[in-house]
Parts: structure tokens; C-alpha cells; sequence
């Protein structure tokens, strides 16, 4: 009896000592298939035992074995990372896309208003003919005083046709003196002006001065290589009509 009680105490023993033995194991090995083999007192030990399964190993607290504790760095560092699978967009649902950004368009400033040129007075037609052939048809229409004032206006007094209908519209109006300034700047700017030496000698025999005006109607004759121009005719009417 006494040998079969020291028996049974040496085995309660050795249970004892087994249960210490697991409570203490620190690493366990963990398989790819999922199962574990614990009771490695070193990390040593464990990677010894799995080297060749392709399996890791796992530090557990001493409460027991099957009390896992975090994966080891190099464990962690080690082991490939799966990428991420992506969300598949619900196709039933419109893709949204942000709109392109409008740049900001700084804005122009209106032009300033042109005024408005000022409208120039309107002369009447006969003070103020827009060329010399208006001005001139004033004078030998007998206005006068209307074509004086529209040569005048053309601002182009030595030429020797504005200053020859001068003369002559100053002459009809009996101021004599101011019409032999017109006919002698006339022919001082062109001596064989026609028109302004037959003008000028129906004045000299008009006021009797007959050998002048004969004077120029030879002019004209050799200016006009005969007796067939206007100017000559005209001025030979004048002195033919004169008394004797």
C-alpha cells in the first residue's frame, strides 16, 4: 500500500510539473494550415521547429499556452502585403466628374462715350457755294455782293480766276478803283490771262479810255492767234458799241 501511494503522489508530481512547464512556454508555432504547437520556452526553439512548414511564430503571456500575444516585427515585416481590392462603382448610379474650373476673366472696361462733334452752321447757298463754280455763277447771275463774299470765303485769292470774277462783280457794282486791283492782280500772276485782259479793256472803254482797251484786244489777238476766241470778240463788241 505504502508503494502505491508513493506511485500516485510521483505521478500527480509529474502532472503538476507538465501543467508549470506549459503555463510557462512563451512562443507557440502556428502553421500555414491554422494549427498551433505551443510550449517554446524561446523564439529560438519555435523557428527551429517551423523553419521548413512556411509557418510563424507567436509570443503568448503566461497564462497558459493558446494566449496569443502580437506577431514579432521581423514576423510582420516579412510577410507580403496583399493590395487592397477596390471598390467597384455601382454601375446603376451616373459617374460624376468634377467640371473643368472657369478661369477668372477680369472684366473690361466700357470705352468712353464719344462725343459728338459739334454741328457746323449751315451757310445759306448763296453766301456760301461749296466750290468756285458755285461762287462764280452767283456773280454772272448779278448777286454780287453774294459772289464777293463766296470767293472771298475760298480763302484763294491769287489765282487769276477768282481774281478776274473779282474785278468784274466790284465793276458791275460801279466801284472801279477796287475792280483795277482785281484785274491787275489777276494779270500780275499770269500776264495772257484771256479773260482777265478782256474783262479789264470792256473796263477802260467803258470809262473812255479807248487806246488802252484797243491795246488789249491786240494783246488777245496774238495771245489767241486770231480773232476767233471769245474773249476777243467780246472785248471788240464792247469798243465797237462805244460812242466815237
Amino acid at each position: 500500500m505504502r508503494s502505491l501511494a508513493t506511485c500516485a503522489t510521483v505521478m500527480i508530481a509529474a502532472l503538476v510539473a507538465t501543467a508549470h512547464t506549459d503555463a510557462l512556454a512563451g512562443w507557440c508555432g502556428k502553421s500555414p494550415s491554422g494549427s498551433t504547437n505551443c510550449g517554446f520556452a524561446t523564439l529560438a526553439q519555435c523557428a527551429a521547429k517551423i523553419s521548413n512548414t512556411g509557418g510563424a511564430c507567436i509570443q503568448v503571456s503566461g497564462s497558459g499556452a493558446g494566449a496569443a500575444e502580437p506577431e514579432p516585427e521581423h514576423v510582420r515585416r516579412d510577410r507580403p502585403v496583399r493590395p487592397k481590392k477596390e471598390a467597384t462603382p455601382n454601375r446603376s448610379e451616373p459617374v460624376r466628374t468634377s467640371a473643368p474650373a472657369v478661369p477668372a476673366v477680369a472684366p473690361v472696361a466700357a470705352p468712353a462715350p464719344i462725343p459728338a462733334a459739334a454741328a457746323a452752321p449751315v451757310q445759306p447757298a448763296q453766301r456760301q457755294p461749296v466750290d468756285f463754280a458755285g461762287a462764280r455763277q452767283l456773280i454772272l447771275s448779278g448777286q454780287y455782293d453774294a459772289g464777293i463774299a463766296a470767293m472771298r470765303a475760298l480763302k484763294f485769292d491769287d489765282h487769276p480766276d477768282i481774281a478776274t470774277f473779282l474785278g468784274l462783280a466790284y465793276r458791275k457794282l460801279g466801284r472801279l478803283e477796287e475792280a483795277r486791283t482785281w484785274y491787275e492782280r489777276a494779270l500780275a500772276v499770269d500776264p495772257n490771262h484771256r479773260l482777265a485782259l478782256s474783262f479789264y479793256g470792256m473796263m477802260q472803254a467803258e470809262t473812255g479810255d479807248m487806246n488802252l482797251a484797243r491795246a488789249d484786244l491786240e494783246k488777245l489777238k496774238l495771245i489767241c492767234g486770231g480773232t476767233e476766241c471769245n474773249e476777243y470778240q467780246a472785248l471788240a463788241g464792247v469798243i465797237s458799241s462805244q460812242p466815237r
